[in-house]
């Protein structure tokens, strides 16, 4: 079983990640970065981006929080 702290940071990146998924459009059409991206790349690809960065970021937390993904000890 993973440390407490690393379940915590797992399951906190996880959360987030999901909650940015559900305001995926916000963040594209009112942050300063997501007008930005939407710019570079057109407003439907900047949010296949942004959602595609979410989701890989919601598995990494969930990796993490089961001990898949071990964070790097110093």
């Amino acid at each position: 079983m993973p440390p407490a702290d690393q379940i915590f940071m797992g399951t906190a990146s996880a959360v987030m990640c999901v909650v940015g998924l559900r305001y995926s459009v916000w963040l594209i059409e009112q942050t300063r970065k997501g007008q930005r991206l939407a710019e570079l790349l057109g407003a439907a690809r900047a949010l296949m981006a942004v959602r595609a960065f979410l989701v890989c970021g919601a598995v990494l937390g969930v990796l993490l929080a089961f001990g898949v993904v071990n964070p790097l000890r110093w």
